[in-house]
């Protein structure tokens, strides 16, 4: 996947200039051409100077020129079940084939994991055709690409293989009391059982609903009993679930689904083990029931309230923005809103319903890349009917396959749940027969004025605009057509959409398919723009579905509760964990490198805080580059702006020195003892945002001594010696000696980094990190004098952190929890203020990690805090 700053873009493969008879000629040689061919042959037929249109419609009409309205229902391959199509063409019914991995069996009643048919063989032509349109080449060759990915995929799942990680975790449990570490053995037990035979992941959910039992996650254990049900699990090992879920329930004080399960033990025949067992909790039921009581909850009307909305929108040059109604403080709530759509990133493991990332994943059991997971069968139950639509894509991997092609696939993908999501929604408001060209003027007409439908909220977002047709443009267009198609042939989707409609008319399977495209084009361009919403946290540096390849079990101490000494490693990475729309919010606001609010991301909740104090009537600017002026340079933000179609006239680029905010974490003083002068390097290869010390091209070896950086006073290169030093030491720290270079190194660094350089934070963090993992890993372990040592350099930088990113960021947090480990392994400590803002910042990041830090604080660091002994350390000089 590309970076998140990158637009979606086509592959140079893909659209290679090639003599058109050539090209034709190898293109129909190829049995399944690649979708890179696909896109690619039909660019070729194409003359980008020749395309004239004025809406998405028209422009897919020119792509795919046939008459749809006009196709049969033979060449189009669709099923009818009164056999004929809109026009009173007949037409043969072909049955769909059944997922590739059941063999044509009925698929199981599965909540969230019900999935699309597979693709039916297109048929031939009629013999009245004379002529092979380009648009049913096109589609037949679409057809064959789905039947050939749909026999490439599915191949890592093993019988044999989950069986083994499943003893593993057996043994992990009875015989190592791990219990944590049998969890993820008999997570990763389940991704890997085949669809085929569910009997695998039935043994695996029920032995993991017993380890989670024991760690206290009662609602996940029941839940993980359900699946092993639903999975085909044993009749003869009945009574063991069935208890299991009455123990469950009673621990979440649910008594009547408790006894309910009691009564079905007491019709089931059972040794006198479980006979007793279930006496036992029926008498726990019955007590608990007995002592239950109310409790006094403050209402609402004790509380003081303030329901005046903080913001409005405003209209300006046709476009929407939101202005604050009322004088807003600095951290004071301006919105919260729910994404309307979300996908996944692909960086780490995130629930497709609710959008959190710490969680006992329950996966769809039919995806054969077992990308999509739930956090609880509650989630897969609400997601179920956007599943149902995508779960043969996911089968066949085909929104994998986009990536092959285009820099963000999962752009196409979020596009696609904008519509399976909405266009139903919109529809249930039609009142009139539609035809194609009626429904298309009412979508861009009365329907989209709708304020109460989402979906018209959506459909009105900013477009990025183009002024000429590109390869880009027509690339996308053609992979929203395969969109179109894949929803007419592999899945049940336009059936949906003629059950929306309250008149009994009805529109041919092509019309529905050119309508899709054409919205499922709009979106694409919306998301193009600046709705396109970058969801960051923490991501784990593992797998993103399984925990078992780098032991992840090892941080926690218990569900939530982490290891001393393993904040960092929980707070390590921050990167993109989804993509979300928020049509009413976030997408509103206006643009500028100096953002006036913070966006907090908690799952699907968008949270705004205030950056600063705004008086009523000023506008809410959100920054849509991947940094502000102080972490990117104003060329490198307006760059990256014009590829989502922004200019930016913000304060920030209006001033004469545009980048000196940017340069106050750059500069350096110059090592020459005859100049010493203070400057900031304006350019330097390989290293586009002055950030030389994470290329390639200036940490290696062979560039010790090289003249990376050259002073502008007196043109002397500038010797780096420390930096050279650091990097050497750093790779044996596990001995004191090298240690000790390492600290010496950066003591050296000091006079020449100026103050808030942002080079010192890296070094701080990169000594931390080994240093920390020396300590864990138990070969050396450090002494008080070390701690503090770590302790000071991490907190000397802490200060360049918040000037360039905030107090209020997720990068502050990350860089803190290095401090929070060292204070926990050590005496070391910081002042009472500086600790309440390092609290007060967990304001900011996603709930369930606020949670960890509030539990890691209170088992490790806040009993310190009240030992007297404690408040006697102090700082060591750096």
């Amino acid at each position: 996947m590309a970076s998140s700053s990158s637009s979606a873009r086509v592959n140079n493969k893909a659209t290679s200039s090639a003599p058109p008879a050539a090209a034709a000629a190898s293109f129909s040689s190829a049995p399944v051409p690649s979708l890179g061919d696909l896109i690619g042959h039909q660019l070729r037929q194409l003359k980008l100077e020749e395309l004239h249109y004025t809406d998405e419609l028209q422009f897919i009409q020119i792509l795919t020129p046939v008459k749809r309205q006009k196709l049969n229902r033979e060449a189009d391959g669709d099923v009818q079940k009164d056999g004929c199509n809109g026009g009173g063409d007949t037409v043969v019914a072909l049955a769909p084939l059944s997922r590739p991995e059941y063999g044509g069996e009925e698929d199981d009643d599965l909540i969230g994991a019900v999935g699309g048919f597979s693709v039916s063989s297109p048929t031939s032509t009629p013999a009245t055709t004379t002529t092979k349109e380009p648009l049913l080449d096109f589609r037949t060759h679409v057809l064959k690409w789905f039947q050939n990915l749909r026999h490439q995929t599915g191949h890592f799942k093993s019988e044999e293989e989950s069986r083994r990680l499943r003893e593993a975790g057996n043994d992990s449990y009875r015989k190592e009391k791990h219990p944590l570490k049998a969890s993820d053995l008999f997570t990763e037990a389940i991704f890997l059982a085949p669809a085929r035979n569910t009997l695998a992941a039935a043994l695996a959910h029920a032995n993991r609903s017993l380890v989670l039992y024991d760690c206290g996650l009662y609602a996940e254990s029941y839940d993980d009993c359900l699946c092993s049900l639903d999975l085909g699990f044993p009749e003869e090992y009945l009574p063991l679930i069935k208890l299991r879920q009455a123990a469950c329930a009673l621990k979440l004080r649910n008594f009547t689904l408790c006894e309910e399960h009691l009564h079905e033990l007491l019709h089931i025949e059972l040794n006198q083990v479980f006979e007793t067992r279930t006496h036992e909790l029926w008498h726990q039921c019955e007590v608990l029931k007995v002592e239950r009581f109310e409790m006094a909850v403050q209402t609402g009307d004790d509380l003081e309230t303030n329901d005046m909305k903080a913001f409005e929108i405003a209209w300006l040059d046709n476009s929407s923005s939101l202005h604050s109604t009322r004088a807003l403080a600095r951290n004071s709530l301006i919105f919260e809103s729910e994404a309307v759509a979300m996908v996944p990133s692909g960086n780490c493991r995130v629930c497709d319903c609710c959008g959190i990332t710490q969680f006992i994943p329950f996966p769809c059991i039919y995806c054969s890349n077992r990308l999509v997971v739930y956090c609880s069968r509650q989630c897969r139950f609400k997601h179920a009917a956007i599943h149902a639509v995508e779960c043969f894509g996911h089968q066949i991997e085909l929104f994998e396959s986009f990536g092959e092609v285009f820099g963000m696939p999962r752009l196409l993908q979020l596009a696609l749940r904008l519509l399976i999501t909405g266009l139903p929604e919109m529809l249930a408001h039609c009142r009139k027969k539609p035809t194609l060209s009626k429904l298309w003027s009412c979508i861009n007409g009365a329907l989209l004025e709708r304020q109460d439908i989402g979906y018209s909220s959506v459909l009105r977002l900013e477009r990025l605009e183009e002024e000429h047709s590109s390869e880009t443009l027509i690339s996308l267009a053609l992979a929203a057509h395969i969109l179109a198609i894949y929803l007419s042939k592999c899945t049940t989707f336009f059936d949906q959409l003629e059950k929306s409609l309250p008149s009994a008319s009805r529109m041919s399977s092509a019309e529905w398919e050119l309508l899709c495209a054409a919205l499922l084009m709009r979106h694409i361009s919306q998301l193009r723009h600046r709705s396109l919403t970058h969801c960051r946290s923490f991501v784990l540096p593992t797998d993103p579905h399984v925990f078992s390849p780098l032991n992840e079990f090892q941080l926690w101490a218990a569900p939530m509760r982490l290891q001393e000494g393993h904040l960092h490693l929980l707070a390590g990475e921050v990167a993109v964990v989804a993509y979300a729309v928020y049509p009413e919010t976030l997408s509103l606001c206006r643009h500028s490198c100096s953002s006036t609010i913070c966006s907090k991301f908690s799952g699907r909740k968008l949270t705004a805080l205030a950056l600063l104090d705004l008086p009523a009537g000023s506008g809410i600017y959100n920054c849509f580059a991947s940094g502000n002026y102080q972490q990117l340079r104003q060329g490198e933000r307006s760059k990256e702006l014009e590829e989502h179609g922004i200019k930016c006239y913000c304060s920030a680029c209006q001033l004469s020195h545009t980048d000196d905010q940017f340069y106050k974490f750059h500069r350096y003083r110059c090592d020459n003892p005859k100049c010493m002068e203070i400057f900031t390097p304006h350019a330097l290869p390989h290293a586009p945002n002055l950030r030389w010390w994470l290329s390639e091209e200036y940490t290696q070896p062979e560039y010790n001594g090289a003249e990376l950086i050259v002073c502008p006073h007196c043109d002397q290169a500038q010797k780096l010696e420390w930096f050279w030093s650091f990097n050497t030491s750093l790779i044996d720290c596990e001995l004191i000696e090298e240690r000790c270079k390492l600290y010496a190194a950066i003591e050296r660094a000091e006079s020449q980094l100026m103050e808030l350089h942002e080079c010192k934070v890296a070094l701080a963090r990169l000594l931390l990190e080994q240093c920390l993992m020396v300590h864990r890993e138990g070969a050396t372990v450090l002494d008080d004098w070390e701690f503090n040592k770590l302790g000071s350099i991490m907190r000397a930088v802490l200060p360049a952190v918040v000037a360039q990113y905030g107090g209020q960021s997720i990068e502050y947090v990350q860089y803190f929890a290095y401090f929070w480990d060292v204070m926990a392994l050590s005496n070391y400590k910081c002042n009472d203020r500086e600790l309440m803002q390092m609290l007060n910042a967990l304001e900011f990041i996603a709930d369930e990690f606020k949670d960890i830090f509030i539990n890691y604080y209170e088992d490790y660091i806040s009993p310190k805090y009240a030992e007297k002994s404690y408040g006697s350390v102090v700082d060591t000089q750096v």
